[in-house]
């Protein structure tokens, strides 16, 4: 008996981790090392670091609408330790949204009334929006920190505000925990806003008046945080105009319920509109319930806190439509929002419970045991969407890391073959990448190193017979143009490769890259990874003598290439291809 106790208590305990656990198995199996979109733009901070050139006021500088000092602090620090693995900012990533599910739990221990398989039951599905896959775009990019510093910072502020500390103390920390956040993301004055209802619900009835002195400096604050945050602050020239939303209010509230709705919309619009409008109309009512019972300080002291975090979410859609709405409702699905959204569902989870217990007290009923149908409603539609988001998220990590694999190798090739299509994968403009990849590379930040020269000799290997990694045939001509394709594989790394590489040799034994490709999977292909390619040229693109091509498997995890079976003997200008016999 005692032993079947014991089992039962870890099995709760147990329970409401496997969320966290899972992800955190999850991540290292898709990231990559390499930095995306804006974080090339903190290449410049590590420039600086290494001359000594290093300010606060390049760390404080506007990075779009933000001014991300706090995580731009983090990145270097740790960036510098680690030679800028980014795999390490992904990391503080995950552990940031743990220290927000510990934070959730301890406000739920103090405002929940259930024993402890429910209250195991509750905290389990809280954890389940908080890491869910959904948010892959933020679990597979190091800068996304600054999505989870200021609902950091708010849970932390509200437990702060529900302690046992002194009233000028509690002001004082939520007040450094409400700057940190609004110099951590565009979105951070938030914290502001949501954390003084809960100093004033606890601090009021105790001091009146030191609580109004400390909210005049509370609203001080805020004012100076603001016009520090203003200061030469310059709208970014793509972003839509903040009155688009005024002009177009149907646009408007699809962009807003969307955003809402996104952590049940499964990246399909309507769907998130559907849920977003039951989701808002859920809080909505949750609001009508508190207020209606706002006499009861029991149910006033539960609430408040949660109802502050679903207002952080909110709060943050409307903020986003204000500045977004212009892009279109599409732009509201983007997973990385989910970041923003997903505690307002949080919330809703919590506040449920909360208020199916008030209305059955108030009718009656005492036990914490029975779950109410308002909670039966909350776990159905949660167990139920759970297959979907899983299929979805791990078929979008799939691209996600098949993409950054393919940019990765394109990056290493950038002095030697350069492909436009890292204008749309990592950054938009190809010049400031090759620029600032060379500069990671001479800060020994960039593994494995960039390949400098276009003989394959100087960077490819014969670990394995040409017929395992894959062959070249002939797709035909048209005109000058020419057509190779094939498939590839890359057999020692049991996948397929990052890129192709075409290389010619005019018969000295020397190949020369000359064009570059990425390969599609195969679909059925099983666990084998292969790729299928192809890959046009022109004739502009080879010397004017006979020349032999041949194809090339190339890994961005070694920076090694690797040569595959068959080849292509032509002459430019003549209208025949002959494909070797070998």
């Amino acid at each position: 008996m005692i032993r079947t106790d014991s089992i039962k208590r870890a099995l709760i305990r147990f329970l409401p981790l496997t969320p966290g656990i899972f992800l955190a198995v999850l991540i290292p199996r898709y990231w990559v090392n390499l930095p995306q979109y804006d974080e090339w733009d903190s290449v410049t901070f590590f420039e600086h670091l290494s001359h000594g050139t290093l300010t606060a006021g390049l760390l404080f500088k506007q990075a779009n609408e933000y001014r991300q000092f706090f995580p731009n602090v983090i990145v270097v620090a740790l960036g510098w330790v680690t030679h800028w693995d980014v795999r390490y900012d992904m990391v503080v990533i995950f552990i940031a949204a743990c220290l927000i599910a510990m934070n959730i739990r301890r406000l739920a221990a103090g405002t929940i009334e259930a024993d402890p398989i429910k209250f195991s039951i509750v905290v389990l599905f809280g954890n389940l929006i908080i890491f869910s896959p959904t948010q892959y775009e933020n679990w597979l990019q190091a800068q996304q920190l600054v999505y989870y510093l200021p609902i950091l910072c708010v849970t932390a502020g509200i437990l702060i505000a529900r302690s046992q500390l002194a009233t000028f103390t509690k002001f004082i920390i939520c007040g450094a925990l409400s700057t940190i956040s609004m110099f951590s993301s565009a979105n951070g004055v938030v914290c502001w806003v949501t954390v003084l209802p809960v100093l004033l619900c606890f601090e009021w009835p105790r001091n009146a008046h030191l609580v109004r002195w400390l909210t005049g400096g509370w609203l001080a604050a805020l004012a100076l945080n603001l016009a520090l945050y203003l200061y030469h602050y310059q709208k970014p020239w793509w972003s839509p105009s903040p009155l688009s939303g005024f002009y177009h209010p149907v646009q408007a509230a699809i962009y807003f319920l969307g955003f809402v709705g996104a952590p049940f919309g499964l990246e399909r619009a309507r769907l998130s509109i559907i849920a977003g409008t039951i989701l808002f109309a859920s809080f909505v009512c949750v609001w009508i319930y508190f207020l209606r019972h706002r006499s009861d300080r029991a149910l006033k002291a539960r609430a408040i806190g949660w109802l502050m975090i679903g207002s952080y979410s909110v709060l943050t859609a409307a903020m986003t439509t204000i500045g977004r709405v212009g892009m279109g409702a599409g732009q509201s699905q983007s997973p990385r929002y989910i970041g923003f959204s997903a505690y307002l569902v949080v919330s809703l989870i919590f506040l449920v419970n909360i208020i199916a217990g008030d209305m059955s007290q108030r009718r009656g009923h005492t036990s914490p045991r029975k779950f109410h149908r308002l909670n039966w409603a909350v776990v159905i539609v949660l167990v139920l969407y759970q297959p979907f988001m899983l299929s979805l998220s791990f078929r979008k990590m799939e691209m996600w890391q098949t993409r950054l694999q393919q940019a990765k190798a394109s990056i290493l090739l950038i002095n030697v073959l350069q492909d436009t299509l890292l204008t749309k994968i990592l950054y938009p403009n190809l010049p400031y990448l090759a620029e600032k990849s060379n500069a990671l590379d001479s800060l020994g930040f960039l593994r494995p190193s960039l390949i400098r020269t276009n003989h394959l000799k100087e960077f490819s290997i014969n670990d394995f017979d040409p017929k395992s990694c894959g062959s070249l045939g002939s797709g035909g001509l048209a005109g000058n143009q020419y057509t190779a394709l094939g498939w590839a594989t890359l057999p020692g790394e049991h996948r397929m490769p990052d890129a192709i590489i075409l290389a010619y040799d005019t018969g000295d034994g020397d190949e020369i890259a000359f064009a570059l490709t990425h390969p599609a999977r195969i679909a059925g292909a099983g666990n084998s990874e292969i790729g299928s390619w192809q890959l046009r040229f022109s004739s502009e693109q080879l010397p004017r003598a006979p020349v032999t091509i041949t194809a090339w498997a190339f890994s961005a995890d070694t920076g090694k290439a690797r040569r595959m079976n068959g080849a292509l003997k032509m002459i430019t200008g003549e209208q025949n291809l002959v494909t070797d016999p070998q």
